[in-house]
């Protein structure tokens, strides 16, 4: 679908292109080979907030796998550590990332919220560190 979309305004393009220039042709027979194969770019505001909830929902299953006693709590928190290091990733590709006008409930969500405050992981993990 979004293929024919894209044929489709690449083909209103050159129309109208030559159409400015005085040249016409006969596009009846005229068949587009054009593939466009859309992947969602890492950077894009709907891939950095899945990026999010995955490690989100990495670190409840965690939790959940220490609090029924089904991993060490040495395993825990090294697990705990991968995860704040994908956060701190995660973040940093937030900060570069330039919202659109109209991401602004996206950009308050990062940096109104996730980005000033400290995470349940970080904040698991300060808890850890604290311990005597």
């Amino acid at each position: 679908m979004k293929t024919n979309i894209i044929n489709l305004v690449f083909l209103a393009f050159i129309t109208i292109g030559f159409a400015s220039e005085g040249l016409l042709f006969n596009l009846k027979n005229f068949n587009p080979t054009v593939h466009v194969q859309i992947t969602q770019d890492a950077s894009t505001t709907e891939a950095l907030k899945s990026r999010f909830e995955a490690i989100q929902n990495t670190f409840k299953t965690q939790q959940h796998l220490f609090s029924t006693k089904q991993i060490s709590e040495s395993k825990y928190l090294r697990q705990l550590k991968k995860l704040r290091k994908k956060e701190l990733k995660l973040f940093k590709a937030v900060k570069k990332h330039e919202f659109k006008a109209n991401e602004m409930t996206d950009y308050n969500f990062w940096h109104q919220g996730v980005l000033k405050f400290p995470t349940q992981i970080e904040q698991e993990l300060l808890q850890y560190a604290s311990r005597p």
